[in-house]
């Protein structure tokens, strides 16, 4: 596997033995589990309008879980939790899962203003370049957060929103260059770069330019998504004159270089 992390995968449909069994039969070296916040009991209170996905953990099963697949398979897993950005309550959000033990946190938008926009939805073209515009606005506002180690699927309003503004390049850069300036990743996402890879690729050459730090995540939900596109990510990772990758442990920043990775 020329990338050999995958640090973004959940459990909810499965379970972390599954996730780890499957990322180790792809020969991938570190796992990254990070369950959404919203499928864990202590955490649903005041996130209840965000639909769930499969069973329900408590923390303390899915840190077990977590802990558990790396000790029956000897393999580096890695814990990690993504965490909906919400600014009205990001800070009791932030008080709520802190002093337990995550390797890493993704930071996501899901939702502006209480709409949630990956559902079945279709927009004219002047309302669906405002919700982009409202959709950078918050990536910035969880970059400059300070609660997060990479911002994931920053691209994720072109799954079904393709009225990109004027100033898409530019906002992407303005995006990639404050990620730069707060030591922030941004992620190359499986899931998106095999819907629309064109705005990945734009994401990309985004990042290359300020120098952004790079995430890799297939956003996997079943095993056999483990380390979806990472083949198409490495390419245009390449492509694009990004070879170094990010990946976390206890929230401390380790990177591996894709030169060595041929």
């Amino acid at each position: 596997m020329n990338i050999p992390t995958d640090f973004h995968s959940h459990v909810s449909y499965t379970s972390a033995l599954e996730m780890a069994t499957a990322a180790k039969e792809k020969g991938l070296q570190v796992l990254g589990i990070s369950e959404h916040i919203y499928q864990l009991y202590e955490f649903r209170p005041g996130l209840e309008h965000l639909p769930p996905e499969g069973s329900f953990l408590s923390t303390a099963d899915y840190i077990r879980q977590v802990r558990e697949a790396a000790h029956m398979l000897s393999f580096d897993v890695r814990l990690g939790l993504e965490v909906d950005f919400i600014p009205s309550k990001n800070e009791a959000i932030q008080l709520a899962i802190q002093n337990q033990p995550w390797d890493f946190l993704i930071g996501s938008i899901h939702e502006i203003d209480g709409l949630q926009f990956e559902g079945s939805y279709s927009w004219p073209r002047e309302e669906g370049e405002v919700l982009w515009t409202q959709y950078f606005k918050l990536l910035q506002e969880a970059i400059l957060s300070d609660s997060f180690q990479v911002i994931s699927h920053p691209v994720r309003m072109g799954l079904r929103n393709p009225h990109l503004p004027s100033t898409f390049d530019q906002e992407l850069e303005q995006i990639a260059d404050v990620a730069s300036s707060c030591n922030v990743a941004l992620e190359i996402n499986g899931k998106d770069m095999l819907a629309y890879p064109h705005l990945v690729y734009r994401l990309a050459q985004a990042c290359a330019k300020h120098h952004t730090p790079m995430s890799v995540g297939s956003d996997a939900h079943y095993p056999d998504k483990v380390a979806q596109a990472h083949k198409e990510t490495e390419q245009l990772l390449r492509q694009s004159g990004i070879h170094r990758v990010r990946i976390w442990k206890q929230q401390e920043v380790e990177e591996y270089s894709l030169y060595f990775l041929s």
